[in-house]
């Protein structure tokens, strides 16, 4: 059923596969020693935190030399479609069956459903130790093909491989049979962040936008709000509420419960990387914002507003952009990711722009349909030409792999060996 979507490939040399279902079961720091420099979100301590809050089963492909000495992973969740807090807007049907296939879409038929990759944060890669590296391709094709054979034996009637960065596409690229199983979802963004100041990070706007972003900080210090920094585990109780209102606002299913079971977990593990910005007015919090610094980068993880007593006051400006970057530049990180969405916004801002990529192995009753789908609304790379017109001088598919398909797939070969 999903076997046959792979290409055949060379099982990687002196290699075996094994199977987890915590990263408990592996030996202390093993899983810390593989994901470093990998980001947040394949990190040890955000992974076991997902699964102590999520209720989604969660599974681990693990690549091992004949010692023992792990060489690569990756993280894979089977989805029931029951509620499970954020999976309602980062799983394939949503993000492309649903709309897609418009009336040959029926919800059910693919459930359940294995999401492969981080299952929060947007951005997911294959972790791979520095070792294996000389056999990058190998290892990707025999994760897809664990990915493949798991999916089967677990009953999935659907597959998706949520959020890839560009080189763990460009790797999964040359091991699909079908490349328009792979489909450009919109880019994440972050912002470079100067070693020596806020100031220089004004600098590096546009004489327009400076002007803006500092009415905009004027603005907000006149509204008698402040903003207050603490760790998660101190200001727990006061968030959840106000990260529903923007979850509702944009559509997303949960409840208060839900996100405080979330960043209880996350307090556990992520607490000394925390950073949250709280801010108040008369001692009441009416918005956060909380960050996760981890290695070289400041990650915006969640935010939250009480919109109807904010208005006027640019606090959303503050939160999420000004606030966060000096605290940045405090830090000395190199880099402050944003994410998935509001992308004007942020790039007005000074964010730039990193395609991810899904794909998806849609059910066996309606994979002919996606895939004519795919080929006539992707198969021409019509989605790198809009983000292309949005952002002319940002995104070039001609001159960048990373936009399309082709690209991706002439990237990975350049890489093999001949």
């Amino acid at each position: 059923m999903f076997t046959d979507l792979v290409v055949p490939g060379r099982w990687p040399v002196g290699i075996e596969d094994g199977l987890a279902r915590s990263l408990t079961e592996l030996l202390p720091g093993e899983w810390a020693k593989l994901a470093a420099g990998c980001g947040l979100y394949a990190s040890e301590p955000y992974l076991l935190a997902v699964e102590r809050a999520c209720r989604t089963a969660s599974y681990y492909i693990l690549l091992r030399d004949g010692e023992g000495r792990l060489g690569a992973g990756l993280p894979c969740y089977l989805w029931s479609g029951e509620p499970d807090p954020g999976l309602d807007h980062y799983e394939p049907f949503q993000m492309g069956g649903r709309w897609a296939l418009s009336r040959r879409a029926r919800e059910h038929l693919w459930r359940p459903t294995l999401l492969v990759g981080s299952r929060s944060g947007y951005r997911s890669s294959f972790v791979i130790a520095p070792w294996l590296e000389e056999q990058r391709q190998a290892v990707a094709w025999a994760l897809a093909q664990k990915v493949a054979e798991l999916a089967e034996r677990l009953g999935a009637a659907s597959v998706g491989w949520m959020w890839l960065e560009p080189q763990t596409a460009s790797d999964l690229a040359v091991n699909l049979n079908n490349p328009e199983d792979l489909v450009l979802a919109g880019p994440n963004c972050s912002i470079p962040i100067p070693q020596s100041s806020f100031a220089s990070y004004l600098q590096q706007l546009s004489s327009s936008r400076r002007k803006s972003a500092r009415r905009e900080m004027e603005r907000f210090s006149a509204s008698g709000l402040t903003v207050e920094r603490c760790p998660l585990s101190h200001c727990l109780e006061e968030l959840a509420p106000l990260a529903v209102n923007l979850q509702r606002r944009y559509g997303h299913r949960t409840s208060p419960g839900d996100l405080l079971r979330e960043l209880s977990a996350q307090a556990e593990r992520l607490d000394d990387q925390s950073l949250v910005l709280v801010c108040r007015r008369d001692g009441t919090a009416l918005a956060f914002t909380l960050l996760y610094r981890w290695e070289d980068t400041l990650y915006g993880r969640m935010a939250g507003f009480e919109y109807d007593r904010l208005r006027g006051s640019c606090a959303y400006f503050n939160l999420a952009f000004y606030e966060p970057i000096r605290a940045a530049v405090e830090m000395g990180v190199d880099r402050y990711h944003l994410g998935m969405a509001a992308w004007q916004t942020k790039v007005l801002r000074g964010a730039e722009l990193e395609p991810a990529w899904i794909a998806v192995w849609a059910p066996g009753r309606v994979r002919g349909a996606w895939r004519r789908m795919a080929r006539s609304r992707w198969g021409h790379d019509e989605d790198a030409g809009f983000w292309s017109e949005q952002f002319p001088g940002m995104v070039k598919p001609g001159e960048d792999w990373r936009w399309t398909v082709a690209g991706l797939r002439d990237h990975a070969s350049a890489g093999l060996p001949v």
